[in-house]
C-alpha cells in the first residue's frame, strides 16, 4: 500500500491516498467480474461458450494490469522514469495494441525523477498512446513510437505514429487533460500533423522542479 501523502501541483493538490483507493476499487471491480467469468466458464458445458468466456476473462486481466501500471510509483521519493514508462507501454501492448497489429516502441535510457513527476509524465504519455492507436492509426495496425530523453536542460517526450489523423490534435478532453497535466510541471504541449502520420512533443524543465510528493508517516492499515 502507499503511503499517506499528496501530490502538490497546480490548483488543488491531487490526495495519493484518493488516487490508490480509485484505484484499488476500479482493480476490485476487474476481479469481481474475471471471477464471475471464471465461474461461468467452469459451469457451462458448451466447449465454445467456456473459452469464450476465459478469454474474456483474460482480456479483463490485461487490462487490469494496465490500470495498475498508472498507479504513483511506490516509492519514498525518487523513481525511474524508464521504469516506470515501460511498464506502462508493456501492459498496455499486452491488452491492445498487439491485437490490433500496432507495433510500439519505446526509446529511453535511464532518468530518476521524483515519484510525482513520473506518474504525470506516465499519464500524459499512456494517454499520447492511446490517441494514437485510436485516432492516427483508427484502430488498424501501425507503428507508434515513444522517445523521452534529457538534452539541453529540458526533458523531452515525443509520440508520434505512422497513421493519418486529421489536423486538430486529439479530441477535447484527452487534449485539456494532457495539456493539464503538462503545465503542471512547467511543460509545454504541441501536436504536429503530416501525411505520413501525427506527431505530439512535450518538453519540460529537467531539474525536476514539477510536482513532489510529500510523504506523511504511513498509516496503520
Amino acid at each position: 500500500m502507499l503511503a499517506s501523502g499528496t501530490i502538490a501541483g497546480a490548483g488543488s493538490p491531487v490526495s495519493l491516498n484518493l488516487v490508490e483507493e480509485i484505484n484499488h476499487r476500479v482493480v476490485n471491480e476487474y476481479s469481481e467480474a474475471i471471477a464471475m467469468l471464471s465461474i461461468a466458464a467452469a459451469r457451462t458445458s458448451s466447449g465454445d461458450a467456456r473459452e469464450a468466456l476465459r478469454d474474456t476473462a483474460d482480456r479483463l486481466r490485461d487490462h487490469a494490469e494496465t490500470h495498475r501500471a498508472l498507479m504513483p510509483p511506490m516509492v519514498a521519493d525518487h523513481a525511474n522514469l524508464a521504469d516506470y514508462i515501460a511498464t506502462i507501454c508493456r501492459t498496455y501492448v499486452k491488452a491492445t495494441l498487439a491485437d490490433r497489429g500496432v507495433h510500439l516502441t519505446l526509446k529511453i535510457e535511464d532518468i530518476m525523477m521524483s515519484a510525482g513527476t513520473c506518474w504525470r509524465i506516465g499519464l500524459v504519455v499512456a494517454e499520447l498512446v492511446r490517441n494514437s492507436a485510436r485516432h492516427g492509426l483508427k484502430g488498424k495496425a501501425g507503428r507508434i513510437i515513444v522517445d523521452i530523453a534529457r538534452r539541453e536542460g529540458l526533458l523531452t517526450c515525443l509520440v508520434s505514429d505512422d497513421g493519418a489523423a486529421a489536423g486538430g490534435g486529439i479530441p477535447g478532453r484527452g487534449q485539456r487533460l494532457v495539456r493539464s497535466l503538462v503545465a503542471e510541471l512547467g511543460g509545454e504541449m504541441d501536436w504536429f500533423f503530416k501525411p505520413e502520420g501525427a506527431l505530439a512533443f512535450f518538453r519540460l524543465p529537467s531539474g525536476d522542479s514539477g510536482p513532489d510528493v510529500r510523504r506523511r508517516a504511513p498509516s496503520g492499515r
